[in-house]
C-alpha cells in the first residue's frame, strides 16, 4: 500500500513539474472552422466561424496596447468586444477574387458557448465566381500549428480547405470556376 502511495506521489509530482502545466486550462489543438454557404437569393456568402474562445481573447489582446479582460459571453463582457471581433475576423478570414481583392465582410454577431465562440459573417453582394481564393492568418500569431478550415457550400457541393501558416492561401476550385 505504501509503495502505491509513493508511486502516485512521484507521478503527481512529475506531472506538476512538466512543461506547460501552467497552461492546464488551455488546449493543445489549435483549430478554427469557417462554414460558408452561398445564398443565391441574396448573392452573398453567409458564414459561421467557430473558434476557441480563449484563442480569440488572446488574439484580441495582441491588437491592444494593454491586455484587456474580454470576458466573452459573460455579463461583464468588455463593451468593445464586438468591434474587436469584427476587426480581427474580417481581416483574417478572407475570400479573394483572382486579382487578390478581398470580398467585404459584415459582422452579423456572435454567440459564446463557454469554450467555443460562433462568429456570424456575411459578404457583400457578389458574383459566386468572384471567390477564387480562401486565405486565413487567424491565430497564426499565437500558434505555429494553427489550422483554419474553410468549408464552402454551393449548389449542393462542398469544398473543404485546410489552411496553415505555411499554406495560408488556397485556390477555390469548383465546377463554377472551371
Amino acid at each position: 500500500m505504501q509503495l502505491q502511495a509513493l508511486i502516485v506521489a512521484i507521478l503527481l509530482s512529475a506531472t506538476l513539474q512538466a512543461p506547460g502545466i501552467a497552461h492546464a486550462e488551455s488546449h493543445d489543438f489549435h483549430y478554427s472552422r469557417f462554414d460558408l454557404q452561398w445564398n443565391a437569393e441574396t448573392s452573398t456568402w453567409q458564414g459561421i466561424l467557430r473558434v476557441f474562445t480563449d484563442d480569440l481573447e488572446s488574439a484580441l489582446n495582441q491588437m491592444e496596447a494593454e491586455p484587456v479582460l474580454w470576458r466573452l459571453g459573460d455579463e461583464q463582457e468588455h463593451p468593445s468586444a464586438d468591434a474587436a471581433i469584427d476587426a480581427y475576423t474580417t481581416a483574417n478570414w478572407l475570400l479573394t477574387d483572382s486579382t487578390g481583392r478581398a470580398l467585404d465582410w459584415t459582422f452579423i454577431g456572435k454567440e459564446v458557448d463557454y469554450d467555443i465562440t460562433f462568429v456570424y459573417l456575411e459578404s457583400g453582394t457578389a458574383a459566386i465566381d468572384l471567390a477564387r481564393f480562401a486565405s486565413s492568418q487567424g491565430f497564426h500569431e499565437l500558434f505555429d500549428d494553427q489550422v483554419n478550415e474553410f468549408t464552402l457550400n454551393t449548389n449542393g457541393t462542398s469544398l473543404r480547405l485546410w489552411l496553415t501558416s505555411e499554406d495560408a492561401t488556397k485556390p477555390i476550385a469548383s465546377p463554377s470556376h472551371e
